[in-house]
């Protein structure tokens, strides 16, 4: 059982619910379930918690090239957890400082070079910031996105240094402007269901993108990474990160993992369903068995067989109980 549309099938055959009654539920709850396993220290006893990065979610390097004496740079979405930043000429890894540690050793930090601190500041609501005081564009990739009068894209921010917020009906591909000027402040966007298509979100003066709401999201968020010394110049880096578990929403769709650990889906969703239907002893049994069942699937993602870290020097005088060959044998 791997695509959503055959979990669902079998929740509702174990449950014996109508489809039609719980699809929504049942959806939300693979959803959920996913998330739970992205971070499964909940699955141990108390004080025995492990946290756990899965190899399923590691992905290749992002590039960023650094531009003279910026220091902040937003990240792309997809970054989750970062555990290891590095540049090239010079190579160096670069160290990631709290503020206790940051504020104590760079209390003026001004000055330019090859970085070699870098710091996570905050999350951001847009991928860029607006340039000037503006209002906001909106736009949708499709035509259908159009008329629905709970399809709504809500801005909030500062105008004047003070905190308002507008909501914008969407009219299809014809842009819908908005009527609040906002400071060039933060901005935060969120979509209030699943649209058609892609939302563009624009300043209307300069029609620059700001951000882009895909049609299953709703409010994006981005990753502010800063370096220190400032970069003097353009520098390549390499930021190793693990990316965000993938929900659902297809019925085709499958957990974004091998398919021996779909059933560990099925065992979490199943749990929440019967909690909701207030079947305590039944969700008590499926519960214990998804836990049990995560833990096994953090144990075995630790293993890795054939990995060798490190290599020994070979001593042919060195005792063995292995049978070796002799040293005078042809190759």
């Amino acid at each position: 059982m791997s695509s959503l549309q055959e979990i669902r099938s079998e929740i509702v055959r174990l449950t014996d619910t109508v489809e039609s009654q719980v699809q929504t539920l049942v959806n939300d709850c693979v959803n959920a379930t996913i998330l739970e396993i992205a971070h499964p220290a909940w699955a141990y006893p108390a004080g025995q918690e492990v946290h756990h990065n899965w190899s399923w979610l590691k992905r290749k390097p992002y590039t960023l090239t650094t531009v003279a004496s910026t220091e902040d740079y937003v990240l792309p979405r997809y970054i989750g957890d970062i555990y290891l930043v590095r540049h090239i000429d010079p190579d160096r890894v670069l160290e990631r400082w709290a503020d206790s540690k940051f504020y104590k050793y760079e209390p003026y930090p001004e000055s330019t070079g090859n970085p070699s601190i870098y710091r996570l500041w905050s999350i951001e609501g847009v991928s860029t910031r607006l340039a000037a005081a503006d209002t906001i564009n909106i736009v949708s990739s499709d035509t259908d996105d159009s008329g629905d009068v709970d399809l709504t894209v809500t801005i909030w921010g500062y105008s004047n240094g003070t905190i308002v917020s507008e909501s914008l009906q969407l009219n299809g591909t014809t842009t819908v402007t908005g009527s609040i000027t906002f400071d060039a402040a933060e901005i935060y966007v969120a979509k209030s269901k699943d649209s058609e298509g892609d939302i563009t979100v624009t300043e209307a003066s300069g029609a620059t993108t700001i951000a882009t709401i895909g049609r299953h999201e709703r409010n994006p968020v981005f990753k502010v990474i800063s370096f220190y010394d400032i970069p003097s110049g353009a520098k390549t880096v390499y930021i190793h990160y693990y990316t965000h578990p993938k929900i659902l929403h297809l019925d085709g769709e499958s957990p974004p993992f091998d398919e021996k650990w779909h059933y560990v889906v099925r065992l979490g969703t199943l749990a929440k369903v019967y909690q909701f239907l207030n079947k305590e002893e039944s969700f008590r049994q499926a519960q214990s068995m998804y836990a049990a069942s995560v833990r096994s699937m953090v144990l075995a993602d630790k293993d890795e067989p054939d990995y060798v870290s490190r290599m020994a020097r070979h001593n042919p005088f060195l005792r063995s109980p292995l049978i070796r060959r002799s040293e005078a044998d042809v190759a």
